[in-house]
This record gives structure tokens, sequence and C-alpha cells, in this order.
């Protein structure tokens, strides 16, 4: 693969009004991932520099009787290669980002992508709606779920300033989709959720993107996880499903900084149990005619999947994404959303 120019990526950031109406503390984040992810050999994002391919491919089909993209895409060429690396047990590539300073930093932020004060019921507090991304347009993109919705926030933000959306927050960390309709001691869920279905309406977005935590225990009993997540796809504003990836077994820093780590032992199978989820989430979004963005091919390949991808961490922990690898997602994820976006005017 070859080396992707910085440059490559100043697209992202074009048009000066746009840019300036940013928040500055952002448009820092977004740039600060994106200049170190751009010197690495075969990029992700550079699976979007070859049109014919990624759309053919990954591009979702409302509706369809049954979508099998959602299982059975063809993985990213990136991907392939590093899951092939894993299977020979090879080794881990000499340099990686984030660094572990930063993995740190990751995991005690949640990556800094949502500024203080505009993630709802942060602290207990309920928070300020805060739009990201183009702060000039009409258009208004949601991303509504727990805390894996946060995690799509870099490349939601870079889609925004690329396509000229604006990006609101409505994600709630720790509020499973089992959990909506729950309060708990320290876990308002339900408060949560029936404000943020409020500001949703209010909002008029083109899509409300929903992503929840399906961990092994939602997969082997997925009915619940799915009724719930029909549940609320059925009650936000243009809702468009991104289906949870796999989680890995292990946390990314005690992995990759042990002794005798490689490629084979920081990966994880796809669980036995995920496929059947994910057939059965296809099943519910072609009931519902809801767009759903198949991702598995953007973690996994041949049924591994990998921890690092050329030279990027995919996890900070065990399921919640890098900074890092959700920006260099963020061409992919704009493939999908373009035609989804344009069969829905603006209010």
């Amino acid at each position: 693969m070859r080396r992707l120019p910085v440059l490559r990526f100043a697209w992202w950031l074009r048009g000066r009004r746009t840019v300036r109406l940013a928040p500055l503390a952002l448009v820092l984040s977004v740039a600060s991932v994106l200049i170190p992810i751009a010197i690495f050999a075969g990029s992700v994002a550079a699976q979007a520099s070859v049109p014919p391919q990624a759309p053919a491919d990954l591009a979702p089909a409302p509706g369809q009787s049954i979508p099998t993209n959602l299982w059975r895409s063809k993985p990213l060429p990136a991907v392939a290669a590093a899951a092939k690396v894993a299977k020979r047990a090879g080794p881990l590539p000499k340099a990686f980002v984030p660094s572990m300073t930063g993995l740190e930093q990751e995991n005690a932020t949640g990556g800094d992508i949502i500024p203080a004060g505009c993630e709802p019921f942060r602290s207990r507090a309920i928070g300020k709606v805060c739009r990201l991304g183009d702060l000039s347009s009409t258009r208004v993109v949601v991303a509504l779920g727990d805390s894996q919705a946060g995690t799509w926030m870099s490349a939601l933000v870079a889609v925004g300033l690329a396509q000229h959306f604006a990006v609101v927050p409505l994600d709630k960390p720790g509020c499973f989709v089992t959990l909506v309709y729950v309060n708990s001691p320290g876990k308002p869920c339900a408060t949560w959720y029936r404000w943020a279905l409020a500001q949703d309406k209010a909002l008029h977005p083109v899509a409300t993107i929903t992503v929840f935590l399906l961990p092994t225990r939602f997969q082997r009993h997925p009915a619940l996880a799915v009724k719930n997540m029909r549940s609320v796809l059925s009650q936000v504003t243009n809702g468009v499903l991104i289906p949870d990836q796999p989680a890995q077994e292990q946390k990314a820093p005690a992995c990759l900084f042990r002794a005798g780590a490689n490629m084979g032992k920081c990966s994880v199978r796809v669980p036995s149990t995920y496929v059947p989820l994910l057939r059965t989430l296809a099943r519910m979004a072609t009931l519902t005619h809801h767009p759903a963005i198949p991702t598995l091919p953007w973690f996994c390949a041949g049924g591994i999947c990998p921890m690092v991808i050329d030279h990027i961490l995919t996890v900070r922990d065990k399921d919640h994404m890098t900074t890092e690898y959700s920006t260099a997602l963020a061409p992919l994820l704009g493939l999908e959303l373009r035609p989804i976006l344009s069969r829905r005017a603006a209010p």
C-alpha cells in the first residue's frame, strides 16, 4: 500500500467558514489525530481513495430482504493484512498510535472529542445540547446511545465537516440498550432516555446514529437487546443502526506491553454468538426499514479481530474504539452516510 501524504486529509477540514465556526479545541483535537495517522503506510482511510471498491462492498441497503452485508462484507485490505499476521502470531508493529501516554489519556477522558459540558447527564448534570461538525449547517445528525456512541464522535465530526452537517451528541455512558427504561442509583438511564428523545425530536435530525454496547452476555440472549434496539430505532428520528463490533478479551495496555506480546496474542476471534446476533439485528432492521451500517469488516477478517490495524490501536480498553481509529474510519463512514443523508432533506 502506498504512503498517504498528510495533505490528503486536508479536505476533511476544508472551507474556512466551517473551521472558524467549529470550537478551536475540537478542530485541534481532530487535527492532532489526523496527522500521525496519515504517515503510516496502508492507512485504513486510504480505502476511500478507491471509489469502485469501498462503496460496492460496504454500502448499506435499507429495506433489502436479507441484509447479509452486516456480516458477510469483504474486509478492508488493511484489516485482512493484520488478521493474516495475527493468524501466524507475527510481531506487533514497532510503533503504533496512540502511544502509551496517549492511551492512558484516552482511557481517562474518553478521547476528548465531546467538549466538557456537552455530554448529557455527565456527573449527574443534564448538560447542554451542543453542535459540533459544521456549525453553519441546517442539517443535523444526532449520535444517541451509550459510551459506544461516544467513540464514533471523532468519525462523525470529521464527516460532518466534510459533508456539511452538524453533529449533536446525546449519548449516556453506562446506559446499555437494555437499561433505557430503568433508573438505578447513579444511573438515571430512563430519565436520560426520555430527555434524549425529546431533544432528538426537537432537533429534527436527518439521521439519528444509534450505537449501543452489545457485550457477550447480550449476544448469548439477544432477544431483549434486539427488542430494545428496535424500540429505540422506532422512537428516534430517522434512526440509523451501527452495530457494536466484537470486543477484545484483554485490555489493550495489558496485552500490548506484556513480555512476548504478538499480533496473535493481541487479537480475538469473532465470538460464536456474534454473527447470530447480527442476523437477528439484520432481520429487525429489514422489518423496520432502518439503514444498518456494516462495521464488522472494519474490525475483523477471517474470523479474527486484531487489536492493532495498520499501526493503529483499534480499542483503548476491551471494547471502546480509540479516537485514532475512529478518525481513520471517517472516510468509510462518510461513504455509508452520504446516500442515507442525501435522501433526507433538512427541515
